[in-house]
């Protein structure tokens, strides 16, 4: 059975409902419904877990547990009971990188005490996926860890990952708690995290005969996660975001679960990237009605050239219109249009104050008659002041489509809480949501698809000031955007090596906009490979003007009903395929090197044959990035499609099944 998106919201524990009880002993197995994951508790002094993958041994014997806030860490622990099920089942998404998911997996509760007093309890969930494993925490009524007040207060979580090798990885490093999270993925070794480090999810890691991602699922009402090593130098450990007001780091009245804490696993990168779906099958099912929803691409005025950007209703006109052209679903509106008194924001009687000039109900009319939706950036620190629901309501009311909404730079738990509150009002009065300054993506397309994307991630935009290496690019395919949607913004079409690159204030002429770094068919790819419902193409409609390359952006979808990594490696090359329909794209990217690859289309229809346009780097791409050869074939499955990729290159093909 497909379920749809909408649900009610779910008691609590509903989730562990007991359906196939077993005998309460010390050690516990969790496998997989093919038998490539297996995942062993063990419970006595402490409690722990280990886990393989295939066979392969990819975490020792690892802590679990939380500590509470006011009281000695859990003694010597028995288990009391656990009970295991089996979840088989299909959901469908709005706006993902797959139509319709399958979630199928053992899961098993696990309810330990303590031997001794105080007797306070706590209930491990581990769940084994085919391609994955996950586990969470719940606190239970009687779980002896509540004030007067019913409430409990987590000051720290004791969960570990306790590698064997000292494996490679691939890691962003953070300056503290407060962060965008726009990391650089850098190729270290799992030694190089150290006891003081801030390290980001998701953490990747290649052992031998095994990848892994270590991220986290279903933060909503909880502290986010980072990592950072333990005593032992393969073993990295939890660290959750103090509160603001200093008390712990998670306080909740009741009974809760935490967050999961989630390891995709494969043999390979791509493998990673294919099983992926753990993250979003771990999150809460769609609170919802999400018919709404409409993905699409957007048009953007804030890579203004080096003279300034005007803020106008006639301005904004002008990008309407390049969306309406284009076929874009909207267009998005930055920082600016609205007035600030120095640091803080000008507040008046109907709550923000829009800068003259500048007509929102009028911009939201002239769009609709041209079908593209207005969406508005606003700065969460403003949105706090004035009031999130007064604000999203005016916006509602003039008929805008959605909120890009910044600087959030916190994972803290009254942040995440006042985050999903805000999305949840913003849901109320239909209005996408795609936050920038934020931390990654955690499953809440899911829960509240209206969530659209959020940045989270070292993007497009720093071209303004400096160059992105193309390796760092190649990294995000297997890193951040394994775990959600990332507004990368990609599409720009000054393309340039790393040799003639020149950031913008360099640029001599008032007029000059943002070089990338980049071939015209590699900057095609990233609109393509990089997920995101809501595709911000970065350059102005000057640039974009007539050319070659444009047509793809015509009509590149924005959701898709497939996607399958075919090839690649972190850091040096990514190929992927998605469906639309009857319909396939398939692109890739290459980093700083040169390179040919053969695409064999056994993805495609048999018997059914499909026109191939073809954007791709031309021979002389290598000395013009701009350079890109367009051509045209049919193919049909078992043949294959080869391409040579320039350094900084890349290559598309849109396959159209022929009706």
């Amino acid at each position: 059975m497909v379920r749809s998106c909408y649900r009610a919201a779910l008691v609590v524990f509903a989730a562990f409902v007991l359906v196939c009880p077993a005998v309460a002993s010390d050690s516990v197995s969790v496998v997989s419904p093919n038998g490539a994951v297996a995942v062993s508790v063990t419970v006595g002094p402490d409690a722990r877990y280990s886990l393989t993958y295939g066979g392969t041994a990819v975490l020792k014997s690892s802590k679990l547990g939380l500590t509470f806030r006011g009281a000695e860490p859990f003694g010597a622990l028995k288990l009391i009971g656990s009970s295991t099920r089996e979840i088989d089942e299909t959901w469908r998404l709005t706006c993902g990188r797959k139509s319709v998911y399958a979630d199928r997996c053992v899961e098993t509760a696990l309810d330990l005490q303590e031997e001794n007093a105080p007797g306070r309890k706590l209930r491990v969930i581990v769940r084994a996926y085919d391609g994955g494993a996950a586990l969470r925490y719940a606190i239970p009524e009687d779980a002896g860890v509540f004030d007067a007040q019913n409430e409990f207060c987590v000051e720290s979580e004791e969960t570990e990952f306790a590698f064997e090798q000292d494996c490679d990885v691939w890691a962003a490093f953070f300056n503290g708690f407060a962060s965008n999270h726009e990391g650089n993925f850098q190729k270290k070794k799992l030694s190089d995290i150290k006891p003081d480090s801030f390290v980001g999810i998701p953490l990747v890691v290649l052992g031998d005969g095994f990848a892994a991602a270590l991220t986290q699922s279903d933060l909503l009402d909880w502290s986010g996660v980072q990592f950072r090593a333990s005593d032992d130098p393969l073993t990295v450990r939890t660290l959750l975001a103090p509160r603001d007001d200093k008390r712990g780091c998670v306080v909740r009245r009741g009974p809760a679960l935490s967050p999961w804490r989630v390891v995709i696993l494969g043999k390979t990168p791509s493998d990673l990237v294919n099983n992926a779906d753990v993250v979003l099958n771990t999150a809460s099912p769609c609170e919802i009605d999400d018919s709404w929803i409409k993905p699409g691409n957007s048009a953007w005025d804030w890579w203004a050239p080096k003279g300034g950007r005007e803020i106008s209703t006639r301005a904004i006109r002008e990008f309407i219109d390049f969306a309406a052209d284009m076929k874009w679903d909207y267009a998005l509106v930055d920082a600016g249009w609205y007035l600030r008194d120095g640091k803080n924001v000008k507040i008046g009687p109907d709550g923000l104050v829009v800068r003259d000039g500048f007509d929102v109900p009028a911009l939201v009319e002239y769009g609709r008659a041209k079908g593209v939706g207005l969406l508005l950036w606003i700065d969460w620190p403003d949105l706090v002041q004035v009031d999130p629901r007064k604000t999203l309501k005016r916006c509602s009311d003039w008929g805008v489509a959605g909120v890009k909404i910044d600087h959030m730079n916190s994972h803290s738990q009254e942040t995440v809480a006042g985050l999903t509150e805000t999305v949840r009002a913003a849901a109320e009065y239909k209005l996408l949501v795609n936050f920038h300054g934020m931390y990654e993506p955690t499953g809440m397309e899911r829960t509240l698809p209206n969530q659209i994307t959020r940045e989270g991630i070292y993007g497009n935009e720093y071209f303004r000031g400096r160059a992105i290496s193309q390796t760092l690019v190649a990294t995000l395919p297997y890193t951040r955007c394994l775990v959600g949607p990332g507004d990368y913004t990609p599409g720009g079409f000054r393309n340039t090596h790393l040799e003639t690159y020149r950031p913008l204030k360099e640029q001599k002429d008032a007029n000059a906009s943002t070089e990338v770094v980049g071939t015209r068919a590699h900057e095609l790819a990233l609109c393509m490979l990089l997920d995101s419902p809501l595709r911000c193409l970065c350059d102005l409609p000057r640039v974009y003007k007539d050319q070659p390359g444009l047509e793809y952006l015509r009509a590149l979808p924005a959701t898709w009903d497939d996607t399958v990594a075919l090839d690649g490696a972190i850091g040096e090359f990514y190929v992927a395929a998605r469906r639309s329909g009857d319909d396939w794209y398939v692109s890739g990217i290459t980093n700083e090197q040169a390179r040919a690859f053969a695409v064999p289309l056994d993805f495609l229809d048999e018997g059914a044959s499909y026109d191939a346009a073809i954007y791709a780097d031309a021979p002389e791409s290598d000395a013009d990035a701009a350079a890109i050869a367009i051509t045209s074939k049919t193919v049909v499955k078992g043949e294959a499609l080869t391409f040579t990729a320039v350094r900084d290159g890349g290559w598309n093909a849109v396959l159209k099944r022929k009706r």
